[in-house]
């Protein structure tokens, strides 16, 4: 009995002892790649290796382009949803009026830039990923790296540099569609009219709202890009590979995002 609960206890030490291991590789592993991205974005201009504008720019057309339809239709139906769920309670309180300060502050604050970075892992990050995986296999990175190019340079950068300005952006959008989904429930329901509900959203938003919800965006977006590139590179074997680190790259994405979330909502609100 002894031996057998001692080789428990063992593996569960060994177990614990590699995820821990692994979860410090990932970690160290991304902050490599955003620091050498980094690195090619600032000091490239100046040793005459910048990173490709022309590139740049491709990815940045791919990747807004392709989430933003989808990122419009979850906003939008999400403030419906938040205004008919606030509005039942604002209602029961005698401040129906009231719902457009709740979707100004809760979709910019909070709704828009966290659906946004969910909607758009699924869309660009898996589409990294397995952009980078299927290079790695087809060993097209090997042949960068035997011509003396660097495949962050030339693969990576356009591709996070991309996303971290795309993801902003479209996240604006994204805002601005959930808060008019919220004003047609707010009329055609709760009878508050156009001009009360945007009033009152107007007056409670604040600039340092806006600023916060682009502060969690472009943190969504770095997590994002660098996971997405970063599980591309780690993938082994053929086609099952591919698959497989595009799914890691996925749920790992979801889950930086919402982790981000909680610790940047703490900070953003009762630190700053």
């Amino acid at each position: 009995m002894n031996t057998r609960r001692g080789g428990r206890i063992q593996g569960l030490v060994s177990s614990l002892g590699g995820a821990t291991l692994g979860l410090f590789q990932f970690v160290g592993g991304l902050a490599l790649l955003f620091r050498d991205t980094l690195a090619h974005t600032v000091k490239g201009p100046f040793s005459g290796r910048p990173v490709g504008a022309k590139a740049f720019w491709t990815q940045a057309v791919r990747v807004g382009p392709r989430a933003v339809a989808v990122v419009f239709v979850v906003n939008f139906f999400i403030g419906m949803i938040l205004a008919l769920i606030g509005g039942k309670i604002l209602m029961d309180l005698g401040v129906t009026a009231y719902v457009g300060d709740l979707l100004g502050v809760g979709v910019v604050l909070e709704l828009g830039p966290l659906l946004t970075g969910i909607i758009m892992t699924g869309f660009i990050g898996a589409a990294l990923t397995a952009e980078i995986a299927t290079m790695v296999v087809s060993e097209e990175i090997t042949a960068l790296r035997t011509m003396s190019l660097n495949p962050i340079r030339f693969v990576v950068a356009p591709r996070l540099l991309a996303v971290l300005l795309m993801v902003p952006a479209v996240t604006l959008l994204g805002d601005f569609v959930g808060i008019l989904g919220g004003a047609i429930v707010a009329e055609a329901v709760l009878d508050v009219s156009w001009n009360s509900f945007f009033e009152h959203a107007w007056d409670a938003l604040e600039t340092q709202d806006v600023w916060r919800g682009l502060i969690k965006a472009s943190v969504f977006g770095l997590a994002i890009g660098s996971i997405g590139c970063y599980q591309g590179f780690r993938v082994e074997g053929g086609a099952e590979g591919v698959g497989r680190v595009t799914t890691n790259a996925v749920v790992t994405s979801i889950i930086a995002i919402i982790v981000s979330d909680a610790i940047l909502n703490y900070f953003l609100l009762f630190r700053f």
